[in-house]
């Protein structure tokens, strides 16, 4: 039976975001890493998915640090419709677009997070036709762990291609979920996963004396056609508990 008026089920909070580490220009890069499946990364029982990705070896994913004003999601579906004579209103509505979007700005200026923002491809020069400008290049000397003065890395500003894909990536973001009136819950998340991301719109950031340097992206998200996603074409959202009470 649905509760009411539980103030349980209101969700506060910011969320991780991780990108997929390689992008659908890259060779190797793997399509559907859905969370919790063999194809991307297994859920591990108590623990969040936030610090599994974190700790996740593989490289399947990567945490683009901190971000601000949180993120959207805009769900928008266009309907047209069928006026008769009979009628003063539409007689009937029907579906004919679909738009999904996802925005938020990222905080930490690495030159991984502009490659994203400005929607570019990886450094894979066996599959991106186009990387030779567009390529992310580290100098062998470039360590941040490490720092030496003739180290550089290099984002080139790519003027792309006629006929040249757009560069499509994956998309995790987690956040709280909502308890219910179970008493025996004591933490639960809610795991975001979209399956194809592009940055689609224009993104400005600004070098400001009195304000910090943040970078807007908006993300379209694509639907994928197989049959074996039907009903989660974009992706899915995923509830897990977490910890319970005895």
């Amino acid at each position: 039976m649905a509760t009411y008026n539980n103030a349980k089920n209101i969700l506060v909070g910011a969320s991780p975001l991780f990108l997929s580490e390689k992008d659908s220009t890259q060779s190797g890069y793997v399509e559907n890493m859905e969370p919790g499946a063999s194809s991307g990364v297994a859920f591990s029982t108590g623990t969040s998915y936030t610090t599994t990705l974190n700790a996740d070896t593989s490289d399947k994913y990567r945490n683009v640090g901190y971000t601000n004003n949180g993120l959207q999601i805009t769900y928008n579906p266009t309907f047209d419709s069928v006026t008769v004579d009979q009628l003063l209103d539409t007689a009937k509505l029907f579906k004919s677009a679909m738009e999904v979007m996802i925005m938020t700005e990222m905080s930490e200026g690495t030159l991984e997070n502009v490659l994203v923002v400005f929607g570019q491809g990886g450094t894979d020069t066996s599959s991106d036709p186009i990387s030779a400008t567009n390529t992310l290049t580290t100098n062998t000397a470039y360590s941040q762990a490490s720092p030496t003065t003739s180290g550089t890395k290099t984002l080139g500003l790519a003027a792309g291609a006629l006929g040249v894909a757009p560069t499509e990536r994956q998309l995790i973001a987690i956040g709280q979920a909502p308890t219910g009136s179970n008493d025996k819950i004591v933490s639960a998340e809610r795991v975001y996963y979209a399956r194809r991301v592009l940055s689609v719109q224009q993104s400005q950031f600004s070098l400001a004396r009195n304000a910090a340097t943040t970078f807007p992206v908006t993300f379209r998200l694509l639907p994928d056609g197989n049959t074996a996603y039907a009903g989660q074409e974009y992706g899915k959202i995923i509830d897990r508990i977490l910890t319970v009470t005895a």
